[in-house]
């Protein structure tokens, strides 16, 4: 934050005259100033008015400077709050805190003693060292000409971890501006140009007394990042400043050769993952070094440090490497030799037996399994592909090696049996609790609803004329309402039988001819069926399950047997009805549901009178994917048919006179209407403690004992209802709980528009004591 401009005071402080006390007071002159001769005139006056019995503000303008007047008594202790209000007013800033921090501002007093004068200049800076000492940051929001100080405490603030965020940037140029402001967060750039900060930046991080407040990175190879408050930040960048101006070196520092003998590895071996780990590391070094062309080249295994490499020879003969480097890059260089020359141990197995919850232990083996198996050739072929003599070394084999991890599932106990290292077990056991994790569980209620009606209307006439006893002419006509049969088995048919059906038969005798010459058949017939049927199922997310409920009628068949024709009846299978419902739900992030679903209705139109052929039976079947909501019904499906027939029997040309043609035929009239929806509503059962399930099977229960009493209903379930004298518990239902929605939602979510929404933080903002 930029010095304070001088200001005219507040109309509401008292001047105070004191002439010659000009100078520009800086934090560490301030004692000077106060046991300066000025200010004991100062203080001698301000006793005497205390004398006098006058009430004494608590500031008061003094030409430059201003005059706080702390009482000694510590039970009238000036508090935080106060004091902020008397920075505001004196300063022209604007102060703000939330909730929490002015809870500490009204509690904390300032624990100083009798006046005190601060020059205007310098007042800001006094209050920063009051607000540092009780551990208050002063955060700067907003433009320089609109902004607004927020005051943080830095403890017991659960976002006290994210101040660093809110500090302002400061040109380096700009940091003996903000050396007299120790509570103000700052963040700057300091370049160290004979430093190469990414080597000291472990040791300069000792530095840092507040890690919540004080950031130190390197960015790039001489430059620092540095964050903290204003006074540390300037002293702090003033001390790497000498520090980088010391270090510069007056002359070439030239490379040293060493001859390092290895006890137990092969120098061809070391040599291999010795320029592997130093090309990584160059790598590490960032763009700028690859700019300047320091990225190591060749197979010697090179890393630049002052325009000159490192580079790594074999002696194959003594077994040695012949290293030249850089005097600083030698010790680096003897460190990695003597941790690859070590005597190689075949590593311990590490066993382990994980117990699973919630998935089968082969199911969880088998994608363990092939996952492992294509991270570890992918890791192949990318080490493959980099080049260099290491990727085919005996020591990156054993390497793999020993990085193998073996997993087996015990289908009896439900664990698995690991073999891995410690470090890719802790990696496999990451994944395995990722994936033994509760599915959800849903429960999918299926409804056919099916109307059926039919209307048959049939009339029919049949005539019969024959002279049986004598040698004249006969006539018949025969719809199917009747058969003609020889009663006295002389040849010539001589009675009619009338098939009795539904409806009237109705017909004239004669004794003489046939009996019956005329036949009038009439009926009428309707009917409607309303079938429901509602299979249910529940079923884990991204599971399968299968409901099926038939009705089986058994079937006979009949042979013949013998030469006396004698038949044998044998039982032929059954025949099936029923509803056969497979369904497997997928439950999206949205919670909305994806169903696969098949569903198969058949049932027989009419009842078994002969067990050689079973009546006719209808069929619906359904396949289908489908995307749902929770907790709605909605139709995934569905069949209208509405059929009519109308059927004549009757004799050429005499059927179709009008009026006497019904003389001579048999109409019959049918109309066959069906309606068929097919529904499903699924619900997602989330809660861990299977609540909501035992809240669905307790209605359910409640639904079961209305129709087949509590005493058969707690069979099933012993603690189900109450006492037979005890209140019914039929007149109650037990609502299902649904979970309100957590986290972060969007204003539209609560009925708020943006506009409305500003207008709130606004009217807040506004209503704030401090903000007046």
């Amino acid at each position: 934050m930029p010095r304070l401009p001088q200001t005219s005071p507040p109309a509401n402080l008292i001047p105070f005259s004191t002439k010659g006390y000009k100078n520009r007071l800086r934090p560490n002159a301030l004692m000077k100033a106060l046991l300066s001769p000025i200010a004991l005139i100062l203080l001698h006056g301000l006793s005497f008015a205390q004398d006098a019995g006058q009430e004494i503000p608590p500031i008061q303008d003094a030409g430059n400077d201003y005059i706080l007047n702390f009482s000694e008594d510590p039970s009238e202790r000036m508090t935080l709050e106060e004091f902020v209000k008397l920075c505001q007013e004196a300063t022209g800033l604007n102060f703000t805190y939330n909730d929490q921090t002015q809870s500490s501002l009204s509690t904390l007093k300032v624990v100083m003693f009798g006046p005190k004068v601060i020059p205007k200049e310098d007042f800001y800076a006094f209050f920063q060292i009051q607000m540092f000492i009780n551990e208050f940051v002063c955060v700067e929001v907003g433009p320089p000409h609109i902004s607004v100080v927020l005051i943080q405490s830095l403890t017991g603030n659960p976002r006290a971890g994210n101040i660093k965020q809110k500090g302002i940037y400061v040109l380096p140029d700009a940091l003996d501006d903000y050396a007299d402001q120790p509570a103000t967060l700052i963040t700057t750039v300091l370049t160290l140009p004979n430093l190469d900060v990414r080597q000291l930046s472990t040791s300069l991080r000792a530095l840092l007394t507040d890690t919540n407040t004080q950031t130190l990175l390197p960015a790039g190879q001489h430059s620092l990042i540095l964050q903290g408050f204003g006074t540390y930040i300037a002293s702090l960048a003033r001390l790497l400043l000498i520090v980088d101006e010391r270090s510069a070196e007056p002359e070439d520092i030239l490379p040293i050769f060493e001859v390092i003998p290895l006890e137990y590895a092969a120098a061809e071996d070391v040599a291999d993952l010795l320029e592997e780990l130093l090309d990584q590391l160059n790598r590490a070094g960032g763009a700028s070094r690859r700019a300047r062309g320091d990225s190591p080249q060749g197979v010697a295994g090179q890393i630049t440090s002052q325009d000159v490499t490192t580079t790594v020879l074999v002696d194959s003969r003594t077994n040695s490497l012949l290293v030249m480097a850089m005097p600083e890059e030698m010790p680096r260089v003897k460190d990695l030799v003597a941790r690859l020359d070590v005597e190689v141990i075949e590593p311990e197995r590490n066993f382990h037996i994980y117990r699973l919850e919630n998935i089968k232990s082969e199911d969880i083996a088998d994608v363990l399994d092939n996952f492992l198996q294509d991270a570890d050739r992918a890791t192949r072929n990318q080490q493959g592909g980099t080049g260099g003599r290491a990727a085919g070394t005996g020591g990156g084999t054993s390497s793999r090696n020993s990085d193998q991890v073996v997993v087996v599932p015990d289908n009896n106990s439900n664990s698995l049996l690991i073999s891995a290292s410690k470090t890719r077990y802790e990696e496999v056991l990451e994944l395995i609790r990722q994936l033994d994790r509760r599915q959800d569980q849903v429960l999918i209620e299926t409804a056919l609803i099916e109307l059926t009606g039919s209307d048959l209307t049939s009339l029919g006439l049949e005539w019969a004329l024959a002279d049986v006893k004598g040698d004249g002419g006969f006539g018949v006509t025969n719809f199917g309402l009747s058969s003609i049969t020889d009663t006295d088995l002389d040849g010539l048919p001589d009675t009619r039988t009338p098939n009795i059906a539904q409806g009237l038969t109705a017909g004239i005798l004669s004794g003489g001819d046939i009996n019956l010459p005329i036949l009038v058949a009439a009926a009428q017939n309707s009917s409607n069926a309303n079938v429901l049927n509602i299979p249910s199922v529940l079923v884990n997310n991204n599971g399968f399950a299968t409901v099926v409920t038939k009705d089986e009628q058994p079937t006979t068949t009949i042979t013949a047997t013998g030469a006396t024709g004698q038949t044998q009846e044998s039982f032929n299978g059954y025949q099936e009805a029923g509803i056969t419902l497979s369904i497997s739900p997928s439950i999206s992030a949205a919670r909305y549901l994806r169903l696969d679903i098949h569903l198969l209705v058949s049932n027989f139109t009419a009842s078994f009178s002969n067990s050689t052929i079973p009546p006719p039976r209808v069929t619906r079947e359904m396949t289908t994917s489908v995307n749902v909501p929770d907790g709605d019904t909605m139709v995934i499906g569905g069949v209208i048919a509405d059929i009519q027939r109308d059927a004549r029997d009757g004799v050429p040309f005499l059927s179709d006179i009008p009026l006497l043609g019904r003389l001579f035929r048999s109409d019959s009239t049918s109309n066959n209407r069906t309606t068929l929806y097919f529904f499903v509503t699924p619900h997602i059962l989330r809660d861990r403690d299977f609540a909501d399930l035992a809240e669905i099977s307790y209605q359910r229960k409640l639904q079961a004992a209305e129709v087949i009493g509590g005493e058969r209903v707690r069979v099933v379930d012993p603690k189900f209802g109450l006492e037979e004298d005890a209140v019914d518990f039929r007149s109650f239902e037990v609502p299902l709980y649904k979970s309100p929605e957590r986290g972060e939602v969007d204003a539209e979510a609560i009925g708020l528009d943006a506009e409305a929404q500003q207008e709130l933080l606004r009217s807040a903002t506004q209503d704030r004591p401090d903000s007046q």
